[in-house]
């Protein structure tokens, strides 16, 4: 009675593949669970109800498969979110639109995954929380659990239980899953996916779309199986597609269905400030990612490779910065390292072939704190780098966002940059709310400011010139601050959509 699930290959390009006639998912042998132990967990909805389950990975994206959508329409959909119940509870919201993988084949059972765009961001909590993708498939044996509201057997159960269901399987990789050990065989399963199994366990109609997880990160979107827990035979084959965090945006959503490796999703991240007295960046309370999770970060260097501030790739030969790095130095004097993780080695080093300040910037005040690098060569995308849009408006006070870099980790007693890319979330406040009495800086909040705050999180000296970034947009640069996640006083940044046209004018015609 050994149940196999096949599941897409995190670090392979998403070829995913589905049953036919497996598309409804159920737990097989589970036990009832709650959210607050799956918070990641959605129920993908109709009128009717339930009808697949889905993984929270940010704000506005669940990840599902692709079969659970080929007969639906974006407007007849809901998303569950933060309940126990599939029918009542947490907080329904519409869908915006959705995407299947363009190379989506049922017949050949391929690419069965697709991103849900919600209409409305979700806020983590208790009860919600989004969920880190993994960079690789697990090794063979290790533990794994699979959730969702699937009815508790295959024949004889027809309905759906109300609470989460959850069932514990081991994974089985996809050399082993596809050898003469079991009944799928090589030509069924194939390079994007991996199994997993447990005698009399299993998840087939009713869990669709949903998560397979082990060691705290998201491993597989359940697809396709032969039956339910049968003897010997995979169950359900559960897809990954890395993809990187904060690109999801609508025209370029199939360029970007590619295979990033992930860092934490589950955690979308966000901003931080510089101290007026010291510019050259941290990220406090952060913790490490990657540059496939940013690919629009890039360390500017002395061409000494001497890290000194962070910035944004817009497009093929242009970063955003602010003004504060480059008052006294020249193009002449810097690199821009690309594609990198670390600072001091990896990705590509390109030299600048060009600088500009805004010609409005006050040094004293902070005033149009913005400046732009062009590159002595373009840059093209691939998984490591990618351009980042420019936001047109800012976004509202309570928007949650990500800020980048590799400035020291703590405020007074870190001397040391860290050599791996770090990431913290913090809470937009807007210009007005930011200059009022809640806070402590009153008039010195200037009309093309913005700023953001999280108690205990910042980013400051060393992280200067970085992305602040939310709802995949870049919304800030990282100005200024009064120390380090210093309580009353948030993290001051430049805010891009109001310099949006003076950087898309210089970035034209520098």
């Amino acid at each position: 009675m050994f149940r196999f699930v096949v599941i897409f290959a995190v670090f392979s390009v998403a070829y995913g593949t589905i049953l036919t006639n497996d598309f409804n998912g159920r737990i097989v042998n589970g036990e009832d669970t709650s959210i607050q132990a799956h918070p990641y967990q959605i129920s993908l909805q109709t009128s009717s109800g339930h009808f697949c389950g889905g993984s929270l990975i940010d704000a506005y994206t669940v990840l599902t498969a692709a079969h659970c959508l080929q007969k639906s329409s974006y407007d007849k959909l809901q998303v569950r979110v933060g309940s126990t119940n599939h029918n009542s509870g947490g907080k329904l919201i519409d869908v915006r639109t959705f995407y299947a993988h363009p190379g989506y084949n049922k017949t050949a059972r391929r690419n069965d995954v697709a991103v849900v765009k919600l209409a409305a961001p979700v806020v983590e909590s208790a009860t919600v929380r989004f969920i880190e993708l993994a960079a690789e498939s697990p090794a063979t044996g290790t533990t794994a659990v699979v959730s969702g509201w699937g009815s508790k057997c295959y024949f004889w159960c027809v309905t759906l239980p109300t609470t989460l269901q959850k069932v514990d399987v081991n994974i089985v990789s996809l050399e082993d899953c596809a050898s003469k050990q079991y009944k799928y065989g090589a030509k069924s399963i194939l390079d994007t996916m991996l199994c997993a199994y447990e005698t009399q366990k299993d998840a087939c109609q009713g869990d669709s779309g949903g998560p397979l997880v082990a060691e705290s990160k998201l491993v597989g979107v359940v697809s396709w199986g032969n039956g339910c827990a049968k003897e010997v035979t995979p169950v359900f084959m559960l897809m990954y597609l890395r993809f990187a965090h904060g690109f999801w945006t609508l025209p370029k959503v199939y360029s970007m269905l590619r295979l990033f490796t992930l860092f934490a999703l589950a955690s979308a991240i966000t901003a931080g400030t510089v101290p007026t007295s010291l510019f050259v960046g941290r990220i406090v309370k952060g913790v490490n990612t990657t540059i496939e999770v940013h690919p629009y970060q890039v360390s500017i260097q002395k061409l000494n490779g001497r890290h000194f501030c962070g910035g944004s790739i817009i497009d093929e030969d242009t970063i955003v910065t602010a003004a504060h790095c480059l008052r006294t130095t020249t193009a002449a004097q810097i690199q821009i390292r690309l594609g990198s993780t670390s600072y001091n080695g990896g990705g590509r080093v390109v030299r600048a072939r060009a600088l500009q300040i805004h010609p409005d910037y006050v040094h004293k005040t902070n005033y149009n704190d913005v400046a732009i690098v062009k590159l002595a060569e373009s840059v093209s995308e691939s998984t490591r780098i990618r351009y980042i849009r420019l936001a047109s408006r800012t976004p509202l006070t309570g928007t949650r966002a990500v800020v980048t870099g590799w400035g020291v980790e703590c405020y007074k007693n870190c001397t040391k940059s860290p050599l791996i890319l770090q990431e913290v979330e913090v809470g937009i406040v807007d210009r007005n709310a930011c200059a009022s009495k809640a806070y402590k800086y009153g008039s010195k909040i200037k009309d093309t400011m913005l700023c953001a705050y999280d108690l205990g999180k910042d980013a400051c000296q060393g992280d200067s010139g970085g992305p602040l970034v939310a709802n995949n947009e870049l919304v800030g640069v990282v100005s200024w601050g009064n120390g380090c996640a210093t309580a009353g006083y948030p993290g001051v940044y430049c805010d891009v959509a109001d310099e949006r046209t003076w950087i898309l004018n210089a970035a034209r015609t520098l």
